[in-house]
């Protein structure tokens, strides 16, 4: 089956578990409050399945983007005793936050079947620097992360935002089965600039003092396309057009690396067995996660194309694109291997979901209960993620190029159907509790938009005007589908 029907079927089945789960919710709530339902469809378009059972129409569209169960009298007409506007507004908010209730409740109840199967990957130490708080305070690699200020950690996120503040970090560290505390204070560290170079020219070895002219130390915010010329202390310069640029700035940090992959494969993929450990691609040798993404990052490389990591004025890295034909050295049963491969064929290899074995370590639950706390608490955890980003993205419009349209949602439910069970449980999960927690916001369309209409009702004691609560919505609706589309034609450029 090739990769592209697995990822149509993966994310159509996805897709329709987490609209049913939804719209039963609404459905559900309609019932018990008499409001009679004439549709429940999932998709929009035309119906390519459709069958009556009472008084409710079952459908599927040929579009599979949304769904929505069609209530009586929801045109706002109260004249009928069924329909939905005949019923108090209590009631109809119950109706409303149904929907939300039952997908976020679906991301609790599948994180139990993921924590008692496979555990919760905490975050972990990969790779300390030297020199850093971390070094001096004796952190580890494969420390995980347990507490942060006494609070359970869940996510790389979180430790990098209170990091961030600036103040005395109280850590708990799981190592070797027992807890270790320790108080670490933040460092400054210097601002970094990454640099992606196309059509270079020249070459540069010491310290950086200038980028186009300017002293290191501010946001030059370049733009793709731009000519860009870095100079080193002796003199020497490297120009190039830019394709990639990204500025951090100054930041209190501890002076770590979160975990993520070992070169240690998992798979057998031709001519790579499992268990087989990385060491060397061409003069690159492979000794951690670090060493690994920089290997890929220079099989991603076209030629004549160069990637500069500027760490305050020092060279952290600078890669440039491996050859096409490759020379791979594996360890296998205590034995190097030589391995010669093309380019592509290796990328696309090393590219495949579940290929390397994750480094994280993976806390187990010591019975159900106890399954049932860590996801409580695993899900607890995404969903105030998942509120703030949605905070932040409606406030300040930050974080707008990491979301991710219908065709960026079927991608990565695609990629989570290869790597196996674990993940795409997760992806469904983490999906299904995005909606919910989106469908609450009080926005226009949005059944939180509804509840805050229910609200005034219930709070002033007055029925609202049906005809601005109409336009009100209405409004909202090409709203949401004019971002709608604006993020799915965004998916092109970020995925094809």
């Amino acid at each position: 089956m090739s990769s592209i029907l697995i990822t149509i079927i993966s994310f159509i089945l996805v897709f329709m578990f987490v609209v049913i789960v939804h719209e039963f919710g609404h459905f559900l709530f309609a019932k018990i409050f008499k409001v009679s339902v004439l549709e429940f469809s999932i998709g929009f378009g035309p119906a390519i399945f459709k069958k009556k059972f009472g008084e409710t129409v079952w459908k599927i569209n040929i579009i599979p983007f949304g769904g929505y169960v069609r209530l009586k009298g929801e045109d706002f007409d109260e004249s009928e005793e069924d329909g939905l506007y005949a019923k108090p507004a209590w009631q109809r908010l119950l109706i409303a936050f149904a929907g939300p209730l039952f997908s976020i409740l679906a991301a609790y109840i599948l994180f139990i079947p993921i924590v008692l199967n496979w555990g919760v990957p905490a975050v972990t130490i990969g790779k300390v620097i030297e020199n850093s708080p971390a070094q001096e305070y004796g952190l580890q690699p494969g420390d995980v992360i347990y507490k942060l200020n006494g609070k359970r950690i869940f996510d790389s996120y979180e430790v990098t935002n209170t990091v961030s503040k600036g103040k005395v970090v109280k850590m708990e560290i799981l190592r070797n089965g027992e807890i270790i505390k320790k108080e670490i204070p933040p460092r400054i560290s210097p601002p970094e600039y990454i640099f992606l170079l196309d059509d270079v020219k020249g070459d540069i070895n010491g310290k950086i003092v200038k980028i186009n002219g300017y002293k290191v130390g501010i946001d030059l915010k370049l733009e793709s396309g731009t000519f860009v010329e870095l100079e080193d202390e002796f003199g020497n310069t490297i120009s190039g057009v830019l394709v990639q640029y990204s500025y951090v700035p100054e930041r209190p940090t501890i002076g770590f690396y979160y975990a993520g992959f070992k070169p240690v494969i998992e798979k057998d993929m031709h001519p790579f067995k499992k268990r087989d450990i990385l060491l060397k691609v061409n003069n690159r040798e492979i000794d951690d996660y670090i060493s690994l993404v920089n290997v890929i990052t220079a099989l991603k490389l076209s030629e004549n194309q160069v990637y500069i990591d500027i760490w305050g004025q020092q060279i952290r890295e600078k890669i440039v694109p491996l050859g096409n034909n490759l020379n791979v050295l594996v360890l296998r049963n205590g034995k190097e291997i030589a391995l010669n491969l093309d380019k592509k064929e290796f990328l696309d290899i090393v590219s495949t979901p579940g290929f390397f074995k994750q480094e994280s370590y993976v806390i187990k639950p010591k019975n159900f209960f106890d399954a049932i706390s860590l996801a409580i608490a695993r899900c607890n955890s995404a969903a105030i993620s998942i509120w703030k980003a949605f905070g932040k993205l409606f406030t300040t419009g930050q974080g707008v190029e990491q979301v991710a349209g219908p065709i960026g949602i079927a991608v990565i439910v695609g990629e989570a159907a290869k790597a196996g069970w674990e993940t795409i449980l997760t992806v469904v999960a983490l999906f299904t509790l995005n909606l919910g927690i989106f469908n609450l916001l009080p926005l226009p369309a949005l059944d939180g938009g509804r509840i805050v209409f229910s609200l005034i009702e219930i709070i002033s004691r007055k029925k609202v005007n049906r005809k601005i609560e109409a336009i009100v919505h209405t409004i909202g609706f090409f709203i949401l589908m004019a971002l709608a589309f604006y993020f799915m034609f965004s998916d092109f450029s970020k995925f094809f």
